[in-house]
């Protein structure tokens, strides 16, 4: 994909990071925590939406040490961590998942636990690569190698210094997931005809997409567990 000077598109604009003023009623906070993200994250334009849950990762190979041991990178090579879903993980500390209160049984887990030294909380503005690569067929299967754009916020490169836009194929979406002038993965991914498209914002650990309803009803039947179907409310 390359580098182009160009404005993000002002369709999406306004929802390219939770800092954005979109107005949404802040009850939605207690109530329906999901539904609140997803309202600042993604435009009420589509036919179907769902929330992307980042995966957790663990370690098997070092004793389980106590809470909020620090993990050295240096140490803990990656290749050694294999991805958990939510679900999986809940199960570990005994508790149940349930789409609708997941954030919320996320953060019990971790005020009564902590970070144990073998896991790994899922990444903000990090959309899983498996994720990604998952979307990426899909779109090829059902509209083909269409024209797509991918924008990083300036606090998801390397450099701090401004936004990026890159355009290309969906079939080249993984190249900026090697460019070392990028961190994380694109705070947007969206179709050049409009007909989706992907938030990673940088301070949650999940995305959202919206887009046709086959689109999503593919998405979440290849992810299960890991990417659900949800309303707009």
């Amino acid at each position: 994909m390359k580098l182009i000077e160009k404005e993000i598109h002002d369709w999406i604009k306004s929802y390219v990071t939770i800092s954005r003023n979109i107005t949404v009623d802040e009850n939605l906070r207690k109530s329906d925590l999901i539904n609140y993200y997803l309202k600042i994250t993604i435009p009420n334009v589509f036919e179907s939406y769902a929330i992307i849950l980042h995966s957790f990762w663990i370690n098997n190979k070092p004793k389980k040490e106590k809470p909020n041991f620090n993990i050295d990178d240096d140490n803990d090579d990656e290749k050694d961590f294999e991805r958990i879903s939510w679900t999986d993980f809940f199960k570990i500390y005994n508790h149940e998942f349930k789409i609708e209160n997941c954030l919320k049984t996320k953060e019990k887990i971790s005020s009564e636990n902590g970070q144990f030294n073998n896991e790994l909380y899922p990444g903000e503005g990090l959309c899983d690569k498996e994720h990604l690569i998952s979307l990426k067929n899909l779109i090829i299967e059902i509209y083909g190698d269409e024209n797509v754009y991918g924008y990083y916020t300036f606090l998801s490169t390397v450099n701090w210094k401004s936004d990026k836009l890159y355009f290309g194929k969906i079939s080249e979406i993984e190249e900026l997931l090697n460019n070392e002038e990028l961190r994380f993965t694109p705070s947007l991914i969206y179709s050049d005809n409009k007909n989706w498209v992907l938030n990673s914002d940088y301070d949650l650990p999940f995305s959202f997409i919206g887009g046709e309803k086959k689109l999503i009803e593919k998405l979440v039947k290849e992810n299960h567990n890991e990417i659900f179907e949800i309303q707009y409310k």
